[in-house]
């Protein structure tokens, strides 16, 4: 959970991070830039953790890196939900699941594809596959964008991509 500062650590942190960018020599549109980015990753998920506690969901292995602005597993009570990330241009949040293909099911699961593709897709839900060596991962997400952000819009998305990884793992076998 993002903590908040106290007045007199916020006044410590922003002379800090001053001090840091000053001496990268950062031009100042950059830094302007570099700045927004960072707001926006703490606005981003002071959002999501509002969003999700409302929701009943726990997060928990947080990510961020160069590629993603966020990244968190959803859980709910001990269930896995799927995850939800954020790439640092993305207009909004991609919230997925991974569903495991085991290799003496992948023909099974070529038969199916295209079905499962289709079905999926009226829920919002888009998938990709990934071939890994000995198995396949099936990767299923949909996007919320940032202004529609919400319980309804984020159990509604849930729920239509749980729909989406039931029926994957019912014709996978």
């Amino acid at each position: 959970m993002v903590r908040l500062l106290s007045p007199d650590d916020g006044n410590s942190l922003r002379e800090q991070i001053l001090v840091v960018i000053n001496s990268a020599k950062v031009l100042a549109d950059d830094a302007v830039k570099i700045l927004s980015q960072c707001q926006s990753h703490f606005q981003n998920r002071m959002i999501i953790e509002r969003v999700a506690k409302e929701c009943g969901l726990k997060l928990t292995r947080f990510l961020t890196n160069k590629h993603l602005e966020l990244y968190f597993d959803l859980k709910q009570v001990r269930l896995d939900m799927g995850y939800i990330s954020k790439g640092w241009d993305d207009p909004g949040f991609r919230v997925g699941n991974i569903v495991n293909i085991p290799k003496d099911k992948i023909m099974a699961f070529k038969k199916n594809a295209y079905s499962l593709l289709q079905f999926c897709a009226v829920q919002g839900v888009a998938m990709t596959v990934q071939e890994q060596e000995g198995s396949a991962e099936l990767h299923m997400d949909s996007v919320i964008y940032s202004e529609g952000f919400n319980k309804r819009v984020l159990e509604q998305v849930l729920e239509q991509l749980n729909v989406c990884v039931n029926k994957a793992k019912n014709l996978i076998g």
